[in-house]
Parts: C-alpha cells; structure tokens; sequence
C-alpha cells in the first residue's frame, strides 16, 4: 500500500468520480422512465379518520341499544294499568261527570256496560239501603 502523508499531502482521491453533466441530465432521464412505465392503477385515497367513524358511530349505537333496551321493557310493565287503579282515578275526578264518560263511549261499550251492570230486583233494593244510608244523597241524586 502507498504510503500517505496528511500534514505535506492534504488532498486524497476517493476513487469515485460522477458522469459529466449528471445533475443536468438526471430530471430529464428520470422523467423518461417513469413515462415508460406502465401507468399504475389508480390508489383509493381513504382517510385515517374514516375507520374511527366506524368505531365511534359502532360504540354509539352499543351505548343507545343499551339504554333503550331496558327503558322499553320496563315501559311495557308499567303500561299495564289494572282496573281498580283506573276506577279509583275516576273516583277521586270530581271534574268528571257522568255525561263526559258517555260522550266518551261507543255505543257498544254502553250494550256491554248494560249487559254486564244489568240489576236484578235484589240487587235493586240492596242499592236503595245504601243511598239511603248515604250521608251525600243529595249530591249523588242531583249528579
């Protein structure tokens, strides 16, 4: 190996040498292989936040199921009123008379009401000896 001296000798040949007009040339080279190329398929472009959507629109229709599920079960419990509730309603209603009640029925829910609430002769005097014993019989007459 040739010896070499740094301090007297500064200048050190790599060994590499770049073409004349290499830097000038290389845009134009360049530019005729990608034209040579075959042209590539177009890439669908999507965006990140596209699969985030997904997730937050997923876990939000998790979170409304979660919420309705329950909230319509207990609603079907609790629109099941039993009749006693109702009657004990109408009962305390001391706006309500017995004219709007029916305007308020068909007449065949009158037939059935008849039907149902028909009053024997038994019965009849039974229903006298407790009006009679009514201390309110001028305001249920007069209603």
């Amino acid at each position: 190996m040739k010896r070499f001296d740094l301090e007297n000798n500064d200048k050190i040949n790599s060994g590499f040498k770049t073409p004349e007009h290499y830097f000038e040339l290389f845009e134009a080279k360049m530019m005729q292989q990608i034209s040579a190329e075959k042209p590539a398929k177009e890439v669908k472009v999507v965006s990140l936040f596209y699969r985030k959507q997904v997730w937050i629109s997923s876990i939000a229709a998790l979170f409304l199921l979660a919420i309705a599920i329950p909230v319509y079960f207990n609603m079907a419990k609790e629109s099941n009123l039993e009749s006693t509730t109702i009657e004990s309603y109408l009962a305390e209603q001391q706006s309500v008379n017995t004219n709007e009640l029916i305007q308020h029925l068909s007449d065949e829910d009158i037939t059935e009401l008849e039907s149902t609430l028909g009053v024997s002769t038994t019965e009849s005097d039974e229903i006298e000896d407790y009006l009679s014993e009514t201390e309110n019989l001028d305001y249920i007459l007069n209603e």
